[in-house]
């Protein structure tokens, strides 16, 4: 930035505003309702001040942002104290638009029981069984709150790598690919599959996320086995938007991969 303005500020900020903005509210309207100056709100939207925690929390309950605004206030303030797999489930619950990428396994909110419950075991050998099968209830759960639900309207890219890498035992992988195949049918959600040898692949740098909800700003999410990082820089949205339009490009139509996740499902069953 060109001046002396907190990135973490600048952030809240545009966050305030656009949730403001959707209330229909003024800055003189908000800021009287939670007993602050229009100036003081406008200082705030702008990023040459910060938000007390107080005002945060009553700015939220007054614009109806159910805990967002607090969310992001905690991630931007206090680094470390954030559980960013609640705070995902928490974003892609609120989302209207998902668009997604993975090119190594299966996306969380697609996976069966039985992926899961092999995926959770196998990249955490030092779990409890009972951390499995605890983790595997509460990713379940996840998919059923996001998913159950009319919005948000998901569109996922999946590599061919995910879908021929056997993480799980055949039968394990086919009954996979036939929820695949099913979630599409329905219409709930948009699935491509990436061909392997397509090149050049612009997704080889990891997996990620772009969420878009009409009350907040368009939100990244980048992450890996232990962490996740979430951000709503426009650069960085716009950046990883482009990398989703080129893989999207390079994918197999919507029909293309049901007809190829068939072939897959009888390689699966024939063992």
């Amino acid at each position: 930035m060109d001046d002396h303005r907190d990135v973490a500020d600048v952030r809240f900020g545009r966050a305030l505003a656009t949730a403001r903005k959707f209330e229909g509210l003024t800055q003189a309207r908000l800021g009287r309702d939670i007993g602050r100056s229009d100036s003081h709100i406008s200082n705030v939207e702008s990023g040459r001040r910060a938000m007390d925690p107080a005002d945060v929390r009553a700015a939220d309950k007054r614009l109806g942002a159910k805990g967002r605004l607090v969310r992001l206030y905690k991630e931007l303030k206090e680094q470390g104290t954030v559980d960013w797999l609640e705070n995902l489930g928490e974003l892609q619950a609120e989302a209207e638009i998902i668009r997604e990428w993975h090119p190594w396994l299966i996306p969380g909110l697609l996976q069966t029981e039985g992926y899961a419950r092999a995926i959770i075991a196998a990249t955490g050998p030092w779990l409890t069984p009972e951390s499995v099968e605890a983790t595997v209830r509460r990713r379940l759960r996840n998919s059923e709150r996001v998913l159950g639900q009319p919005t948000p309207h998901y569109h996922v890219v999946i590599d061919d790598a995910a879908i021929m890498r056997p993480v799980g035992e055949p039968d394990v992988m086919a009954a996979q690919l036939r929820t695949l195949v099913d979630r599409v049918k329905e219409g709930r959600v948009m699935i491509q599959a990436h061909p392997f040898h397509a090149r050049p692949n612009a997704g080889l740098g990891g997996p990620f996320s772009l969420l878009s909800s009409p009350t907040a700003p368009d939100t990244l999410h980048v992450e890996s086995t232990y962490r996740g990082q979430q951000t709503d820089a426009p650069q960085a949205v716009r950046e990883f938007t482009m990398t989703f339009m080129r893989v999207q490009a390079s994918a197999r139509t919507p029909q293309e991969t049901v007809d190829y996740l068939h072939r897959m499902i009888e390689e699966y069953e024939r063992g």
